[in-house]
């Protein structure tokens, strides 16, 4: 009876086990882009993977003027590099961060003046995940004006968080 019992709970208990506790964010704290006026936009950069063992450069936004950049469920926000979000014109501040691989760094903080009908983008120099034996320690964001590639805002230093973290080389196999 006890296995009988067993059974008949076990899709139960693994369903509300492999269900996350995933909540929403309310709205009001969710980027919503503006409706109207003029505007500007701003998106993040991937440089392609340098050798084939490692994973992509991304520098990315997580949040614009205190909201985060809306992101699909279960997508990381690395994922939305290339979302390109509309802003209105004036000064804004974005919190940006570079991804490679199981390397990352801190969140920073990037303030612009966005003028109307320009288009803006991330830029990034870093030694993390450069070569096999780099000392990960940095990577330098700054925003530039996309079509002309002269920068806007001063370059940020953004370092990873201390030890102990955990790096992986993802290996990617391909079969052709």
């Amino acid at each position: 009876m006890k296995l009988y019992m067993l059974a008949l709970a076990l899709p139960l208990l693994t369903a509300c086990m492999s269900m996350k506790n995933v909540k929403e964010l309310p709205p009001e704290l969710v980027y919503q882009p503006p409706v109207s006026g003029a505007t500007a936009t701003i998106m993040g950069k991937m440089e392609p993977r340098h050798t084939a063992l490692v994973g992509d450069r991304i520098a990315y936004i997580i949040d614009i003027d205190g909201k985060r950049v809306p992101k699909e469920r279960k997508q990381e926000y690395s994922a939305t590099w290339d979302n390109v979000y509309p802003l209105t014109t004036g000064e804004h501040t974005v919190t940006v961060t570079y991804r490679m691989a199981g390397h990352y760094t801190k969140p920073t903080k990037l303030t612009f003046n966005a003028e109307a009908s320009k288009n803006y983008q991330l830029d990034f120099v870093t030694d993390i995940g450069t070569a096999w034996l780099s000392k990960d320690s940095y990577a330098d964001i700054w925003i530039k004006d996309k079509a002309t590639g002269q920068p806007v805002t001063e370059v940020v230093r953004t370092t990873p968080p201390p030890a102990p973290r955990t790096i992986s080389y993802p290996i990617i196999i391909n079969n052709r």
